[in-house]
């Protein structure tokens, strides 16, 4: 355990400038098209491959180095139409639209969960799926894979 709060610690700032990137470009339900080529993007990066599922979804699957089970982990990324009334360094650029209900959060969470699991894959018994945006919606289309 004490391995993995290390791996988290050390990737700390690139979970905080992540999301706060995602905060000052927020996007609607269903308008999360710059979102999605930026988690599309950093699944690049590591290495784990994905498929869209709707308009602006993402399933994408972690294999691990040995059988096993599947667990999924799951990130909401839109932003409520709200005006955001602060004066902090990575407030919204989007007039009338922010994270006030903390998906940018979310997902920069994920990614960070994505990031360390990759690095761990051989570790790793079974696969893990990391589902960006509605639950529901998202277990129909994996069913279709």
């Amino acid at each position: 355990m004490l391995n993995i709060l290390d791996k988290v610690k050390s990737i700390e700032d690139y979970i905080i400038s992540f999301r706060r990137e995602l905060h000052e470009n927020p996007e609607l339900s269903g308008q999360e098209y710059k979102t999605q080529e930026k988690i599309m993007k950093e699944l690049d990066k590591l290495g784990i491959p994905y498929v869209k599922a709707g308009n602006t979804s993402l399933i994408a699957t972690l294999k691990g180095a040995n059988s096993g089970k599947t667990i999924a982990l799951r990130a909401d990324i839109d932003a409520l139409p709200i005006t955001e009334e602060t004066d902090i360094d990575f407030k919204s650029k989007t007039p009338g639209v922010m994270h006030a209900c903390g998906h940018d959060a979310h997902t920069a969470m994920l990614i960070g969960a994505a990031k360390i699991l990759s690095e761990m894959k051989n570790e790793i018994q079974g696969e893990v799926r990391f589902f960006s945006r509605k639950q529901k919606r998202l277990l129909l289309e994996q069913k279709k894979l």
